[in-house]
């Protein structure tokens, strides 16, 4: 193949789209007329494609696989603050809630990139567990002699503990600010 013919092929897409100038134009023409191979290539290249690409059953079950994969990640997430949330509680006179739950922000902002998420993820089952921890006598003793006592100890529980995560949220930011710049 000689530099002509390598040239004209280079310029096709642009012939066809109508984008050269008018020199490049007759250019692309005149050798268009003159050579049988590249004439070959152009009328080829002009074929129609499938106007529409039907899924076939090897993407559907890789997107089956993602979703069954990520749901399980969350159940993960779930379970992990449910756990958190049931050993870390301030009335238990047990500070380790503050390590956990600002990685538990940090982990989940960085998944989820959602402040929303993480907030959920922390604080749902902390505020539930509170109140089945001191609404009832579970561990032989009650806590709180009336409902809003309840109340009042397990949104308590629950701002610390938003405090905390929030903490490990803004960590999580930072990181991915901090990656994003690299």
């Amino acid at each position: 193949m000689n530099t002509i013919c390598s040239v004209t092929q280079d310029l096709l897409p642009l012939y066809e789209e109508e984008l050269l100038q008018p020199d490049t134009q007759r250019f692309v023409e005149e050798h268009l007329q003159s050579c049988q191979e590249c004439r070959h290539i152009a009328e080829q290249s002009q074929i129609p494609l499938p106007a529409e690409v039907k899924p076939g059953g090897a993407s559907k079950k890789m997107i089956r696989n993602i979703t069954v994969k990520l749901t399980t990640i969350q159940i993960f997430f779930v379970a992990i603050a449910f756990i958190l949330a049931m050993s870390t509680t301030i009335m238990n006179d047990n500070s380790g809630f503050i390590l956990t739950y600002a990685i538990l922000g940090t982990v989940t902002y960085l998944f989820y990139r959602s402040v929303l998420v993480a907030v959920l993820l922390a604080g749902v089952p902390n505020f539930i567990w509170s109140c089945l921890l001191y609404m009832t006598d579970w561990f032989g003793e009650y806590y709180a002699e009336s409902f809003s006592e309840v109340l009042q100890i397990a949104l308590t529980n629950l701002i610390v503990h938003l405090l905390v995560t929030f903490v490990g949220i803004i960590i999580g930011f930072c990181i991915l600010k901090i990656r994003e710049e690299k």
